[in-house]
């Protein structure tokens, strides 16, 4: 056996909807809270945002000099040893 209730319209006798009550301080008040909240929620997501962009920067800045100190150095050897030679680079294709 079914329980359940049909819905309720709330309509004028002509067959229009009546409009709804006007809001209640507590509703006005509790979308001013929902504003708020998702400021704040935005906001802390754009924080976590930069503090990830921060940790990736401190991560490949050591990286990126790292990198180029060695390929500095590979570049002073093959100058120092090829007697005032430009250094010459191979470039391997393979089909």
């Amino acid at each position: 056996m079914e329980t359940r209730h049909p819905p309720v319209l709330d309509m004028t006798p002509e067959g229009e909807f009546t409009t709804p009550p006007p809001p209640s301080a507590m509703d006005r008040a509790m979308g001013m809270a929902l504003r708020v909240a998702l400021a704040v929620a935005g906001l802390a997501g754009v924080f976590i945002l930069a503090s990830f962009a921060l940790v990736a920067l401190a991560v490949l800045i050591p990286v990126l000099l790292a990198a180029g100190l060695v390929a500095g150095g590979i570049l002073w050897w093959r100058m120092r040893t090829g007697r005032g030679m430009p250094p010459q680079f191979v470039v391997i294709r393979r089909p």
